[in-house]
């Protein structure tokens, strides 16, 4: 019993390194909110661990036409691709972080798994292989040190370590004059967890004036992704299983900057002999470029929307009922008037975020012990005000039109909900989740927050 909770303990502190959260996220007790002002929180967790997964969580398979998940385990144990890298996807909000959670945990048993989020520990911006390289190290010593797993008589780790010493002195990362018993073997893995972290900080820097090792040559990059795979094959000879590593909020990083980050890396990628979940960009799915990237990868697996409504834009009753279901699970339905939760549901469009940011913002208005209507329909018009605003010209790396989003927004709405012009503005459009791509049928709609801004600028071109 007291194993299996330091174990648990060590998953969970896992998922919180990963997502860099605070202690709090995990210490706090969090239970079905049974009034107002606890709905806030019960509908903030994103990460749900341990007893919040089994309290919390939905499958939602069956009202996204898909079976994600179980799709994306079965290619991960396939042992005929021993070093598989798989593509995970899906609009914002939609619950792909979830998923991923449950993965990370479902897949304990066989792998030595890793999670960690890009956003929370990385800058998208300026993202580059040497800091994703410097990550996975930190947490593969770390995942070391803490499953006490460092044999420090192993003449593999030890000339590991020393290899991983000699590269950091070369490439400048330290200097060669640093106290050798900063680097005694007692403290070896601290150490250079602590040497990659100061790295991946410096990587990630936007200082014009960043260390000389940041910027580091294929060649050595290849030699430190060597060393990264003996540190597998260590855990492998200490575990009997292979490793996994799971990373999330790739999919957030700007359109332009991930298509060349998954095309100019992908060989880089693939060289890590380990499994490897990575998220990506939606849109970047349906970009033509996404044909040089499914050479290494393959098809991508993609967490569709949850369907509220069918092609002919008629309630879909299995998609309504799962994302009340989700509600329910969370917090009691009799705290709503009128069952005026059915209106939040509506205006999601299937988005699990956005139906819990319209009762988030009713909780905080309403101020009564109860979410009136009139406080519901506050929310949905701020979210209206907050969805219309997106839809801007862009005059920035990508050039879009206003006017062309009009276009692909009329046209969806007008019924071509089969095959809209795949063009940038498109792309851009699903980004923002102002059009959403559902399965089963196959079919483009147009997000129920800009009903009233299409219809008022349709008004404006007759």
């Amino acid at each position: 019993m007291e194993n299996e909770t330091k174990e648990q303990n060590n998953l969970l502190k896992s998922i919180r390194e990963g997502y860099s959260l605070p202690e709090i996220y995990f210490d706090m007790k969090v239970e079905k909110a049974r009034s107002i002002k606890d709905i806030i929180t019960v509908l903030e967790l994103e990460q749900l661990t341990g007893t919040r997964l089994k309290n919390f969580y939905v499958d939602t398979d069956s009202v996204r036409d898909a079976n994600t998940l179980s799709s994306l385990q079965q290619l991960l144990n396939n042992p005929l691709i021993p070093y598989t890298k798989r593509l995970f996807s899906g609009f914002t909000g939609s619950g792909k972080t979830t998923e991923l959670i449950k993965l990370f945990f479902e897949m304990q048993q066989t792998f030595n798994v890793i999670i960690f989020s890009a956003w929370n520990r990385l800058k998208l911006y300026d993202i580059t292989i040497e800091a994703i390289l410097f990550e996975i190290l930190e947490d593969v010593l770390n995942y070391l040190y803490v499953n006490n797993l460092v044999d420090k008589s192993d003449e593999l780790l030890k000339d590991i370590r020393e290899t991983i010493l000699k590269w950091c002195t070369e490439t400048r990362i330290i200097s060669d004059k640093i106290d050798d018993r900063s680097k005694s073997r007692d403290i070896g893995i601290e150490f250079l967890k602590g040497i990659f972290f100061k790295a991946k900080t410096a990587v990630s820097s936007s200082k014009s004036d960043r260390i000389e090792s940041t910027r580091i040559e294929d060649r050595k990059i290849n030699d430190l992704i060597f060393e990264c795979n003996r540190l597998f094959d260590y855990l492998e000879i200490k575990t009997g299983k292979k490793c996994l590593i799971i990373i999330d909020d790739l999919e957030k990083i700007p359109f332009l900057k991930a298509r060349d980050f998954f095309i100019q890396n992908s060989a880089y990628i693939r060289d890590f002999t380990c499994k490897m979940v990575l998220t990506i960009p939606v849109e970047l799915i349906f970009h033509t470029d996404f044909a040089i990237i499914q050479n290494v990868f393959g098809q991508a697996e993609v967490l569709p929307m949850i369907k509220i409504k069918d092609k002919n834009g008629q309630p879909y009753k299995p998609g309504i009922d799962c994302l009340v279901k989700i509600l329910e699970r969370r917090l009691d339905l009799s705290l709503f008037q009128d069952e005026c939760y059915k209106d939040a549901v509506t205006y999601s469009g299937g988005a699990i975020r956005e139906l819990f940011l319209i009762v988030q913002r009713a909780a905080l208005i309403e101020k009564s012990n109860k979410i009136s209507p009139a406080s519901m329909q506050k929310s949905i018009d701020y979210h209206k005000d907050t969805f219309s605003s997106r839809i801007q010209e862009r005059d920035d790396d990508i050039k879009i039109k206003f006017e062309e989003y009009l276009d692909i927004l009329f046209a969806i709405y007008d019924g071509n909900k089969i095959a809209p012009p795949k063009t940038p503005a498109l792309l851009d459009l699903l980004r923002n989740r102002a059009v959403m791509k559902f399965n089963g049928e196959g079919f483009y709609d147009t997000h129920p927050l800009l009903d009233n801004f299409i219809k008022a600028y349709k008004e404006k071109k007759r």
